[in-house]
């Protein structure tokens, strides 16, 4: 297999880190551009979310990949080589398949088994697409995993109660400050870290919800249907601040949206203020937590409420592991088939050939043949010819799975001639 995953993650990094290397739109774009353009890069795929920066790849030549890797993204993030050395993580075959798998599964995230991720993958497999950055082997291995995850997810437990990292961080706002009923909470940016949000603090009884985003019309249905959501203007979000107690922002930028300076002259210190940051790039500038009377926290400080959902269903990773290793071995089966196939699709092609110009030089022979007898025999010739090759065709996809493709079809190409 040529196939092989790098990135940088929230288990081997820092937040700063990842803040360096989060691929934005038109990063994501730039990035895409350079892959497609080296011959090294046959397809990729890029997963650019808050915990992870990676990029699979089908790839000229493993041996060569891990370095390739470490130098695009020192590279094209402007890191210096002590930021990443020792920071990243690389998978090459199959172990790059596995640990596809088990991102969709969930079972690489923050919050074990999660389900944000499987979208967030299936979003990220379609931005390759759109950009012609990723092909039939790709195509196949990201239909695969996602396919299995949901099985997975419905099949196992850990489906019935899906965590989120937004769960995760209304559960830090509770630890620190108690019962979340009768507070106020602003919200910043309405994606979908965001809506789960909401979800969660209606259910713990939050007096008012203030959503502070820039298009008013895409919370019209929320508003509609509960009286104690409200709107705010993106722009009086520093206004709003001093109406809560509780912040908790997901927004897409590229920059502080919140810094110290400007969110001092409206904090007034009277009341005690807890913020949760859950973007990457962080929201709000770090120097506010240092402020007397707030509390904040970004993603990687949601870990010890994360580490106690590991424990709770650390017992279903092995059933899902197993799950995930049979449905490998189906892939493992299709891509070892690859150079097998195209000689398969030309003994198909070269039999229906002949068979379609033998079976017209006999009509025309016997055109005084009643219709309906020769489509008896025809049916009867078809079948005959499919049935001759039946075996060796089989014998081909049985030596791909065995790991002798290239050679079978060597031995196809020689032989046979087509």
């Amino acid at each position: 297999m040529k196939l092989v995953a790098f990135g940088i993650t929230h288990k081997n990094s820092t937040i700063a880190l990842r803040e360096k290397v989060a691929f934005s739109k038109s990063k994501l774009k730039k990035a895409y551009n350079l892959l497609k353009e080296d011959s090294f890069i046959k397809e990729a795929v890029i997963i650019s979310t808050c915990n992870r920066s990676e990029i699979v790849a089908v790839v000229e030549d493993t041996n060569g990949a891990e370095e390739w890797f470490k130098s695009f993204y020192m590279d094209f993030f402007q890191l210096e080589k002590e930021e990443i050395e020792g920071r990243y993580l690389y998978k090459c075959k199959k172990e790059a398949v596995s640990y596809l798998y088990e991102v969709c599964c969930g079972l690489d995230s923050l919050v074990l088994g999660e389900d944000q991720i499987l979208g967030q993958v299936k979003e990220a497999h379609q931005g390759s697409m759109e950009l012609k950055a990723c092909g039939k082997i790709l195509n196949k291995l990201f239909l695969e995993a996602v396919t299995t995850a949901k099985e997975i997810k419905t099949k196992t437990s850990i489906s019935e109660n899906p965590l989120s990292i937004s769960y995760i961080a209304v559960k830090q706002v509770e630890k620190q400050i108690g019962s979340l009923r009768d507070k106020n909470v602003l919200i910043i940016g309405f994606g979908e870290m965001s809506r789960l949000a909401v979800e969660h603090l209606l259910d713990k009884e939050v007096a008012s919800v203030y959503i502070c985003n820039r298009r008013k019309e895409t919370l019209e249905l929320l508003i509609e249907k509960h009286n104690n959501i409200h709107y705010i203007d993106f722009d009086k979000k520093y206004e709003a601040i001093k109406e809560v107690d509780i912040i908790i922002s997901a927004t897409g930028a590229p920059h502080y949206i919140y810094y110290k300076e400007e969110f001092n002259n409206y904090y007034e210190g009277d009341k005690p203020l807890c913020i949760v940051d859950i973007a990457l790039p962080r929201d709000v500038d770090p120097a506010i937590g240092e402020t007397q009377g707030i509390s904040l926290f970004h993603i990687d400080q949601l870990k010890d409420i994360a580490d106690e959902n590991l424990a709770a269903r650390e017992s279903l990773v092995i059933e899902i592991k197993q799950n995930i290793e049979a449905a490998i071995k189906n892939y493992e089966g299709w891509y070892q088939c690859l150079p097998v196939y195209p000689r398969i699709e030309a003994i198909k092609n070269y039999s229906q050939q002949l068979t379609d110009e033998e079976l017209d030089k006999m009509f025309k022979k016997l055109s005084h043949m009643p219709q309906k007898d020769k489509e008896t025999i025809e049916i009867i010739v078809r079948s005959l010819v499919k049935k001759m090759w039946r075996k060796p065709i089989l014998q081909l996809k049985d030596a791909g799975v065995k790991g002798k493709g290239e050679e079978m079809a060597s031995f196809v190409d020689e032989f046979l001639g087509l």
